[in-house]
């Protein structure tokens, strides 16, 4: 391990809620008010590589001038590493704005257009920490057992097909990962920013606002019903491609939320039962 530096986390204190079963925890501190703390759970070494991972990505979206939480440092408690950020205290996510307030949906889906723009204007290439999305896809695409036989060979001649943009991409596009402090907006939780086609990103909001968002968990998480969440797709989707070609630009969303499966299948770890639910909805949305 590296040498970073050690802290006593017993000085520290954690915010998460009983039973929460994400990946990290997050931890603040009185002796350093202005800075969050986030952990892996595990002290393997995969978790500490991802910690890194989701460090060094952070800090190289945040030099290219993105609007995100500042990257202060990585540090280690025994065998678990951690890193240290800038703590927006009183900041709210899109999605719960919009939950709290449904006749903002219109005007809060206008700035969430504006700002995808302003992210996908960003150029993106020469930082080994931001990937090439075509590249990851290829990969997941080849070694995916989500789709089999011709459906596998048609995704990968799809994926081989598509330009490798030098556009930055969020990697877990949605409106959770958008957030507002003080007036300010600022994208969060960039562990999968790449570079690449902005379709990208739009397949993966595509595919939370009209499949996941029949979870009553992703209802909890985005503070919203189904009803509501479809409602903020159609703004934002008429604020980021405009009111021409909208079946068009829809029609490219439902493609690359197949991807976006796809690369759920890459990342995550799958039951048999949730590959095969999971497949057969990425093969429908791939034709």
């Amino acid at each position: 391990m590296n040498d970073y530096k050690t802290i006593d986390l017993q000085e520290w204190t954690c915010l998460n809620k009983e039973g929460d079963q994400g990946s990290g925890l997050i931890y603040t501190n009185p002796k350093e008010p202005d800075v969050l703390l986030k952990t892996s759970r595990r002290a393997e070494e995969a978790s500490r590589e991802r910690t890194v991972k989701e460090f060094h990505t952070a800090k190289a979206v945040y030099d290219l001038g993105v609007p995100t939480p500042k990257m202060l440092e990585i540090v280690k408690m025994g065998d678990r590493l951690g890193f240290k950020s800038e703590w927006l205290k009183d900041k709210k996510s899109f999605a719960r704005l919009a939950g709290e307030n449904p006749e903002s949906i219109d005007s809060l889906a206008a700035q969430m257009a504006a700002s995808a723009h302003k992210l996908h204007a960003t150029q993106a290439l020469g930082s080994e920490w931001i990937p090439s999305m075509k590249e990851v896809m290829l990969q997941a695409a080849s070694s995916t057992l989500m789709v089999e036989g011709k459906a596998k060979e048609a995704l990968e001649r799809f994926v081989e097909g598509l330009e490798d943009a030098p556009t930055l991409l969020h990697g877990k596009f949605n409106f959770t990962n958008i957030i507002v402090e003080n007036g300010k907006t600022y994208w969060i939780d960039l562990s999968h920013a790449a570079h690449g086609l902005p379709m990208f990103d739009l397949g993966h909001f595509y595919l939370y606002c009209h499949y996941f968002a029949k979870e009553d968990r992703v209802n909890n998480i985005a503070h919203m019903n189904q009803e509501q969440i479809l409602v903020f797709w159609n703004r934002f989707a008429f604020h980021y491609n405009g009111p021409d070609g909208i079946d068009s630009f829809e029609a490219q969303c439902k493609r690359f939320a197949g991807l976006a499966l796809v690369m759920i299948g890459y990342t995550a770890v799958l039951t048999d039962p949730e590959r095969g639910y999971l497949g057969k909805l990425a093969a429908y949305l791939l034709q």
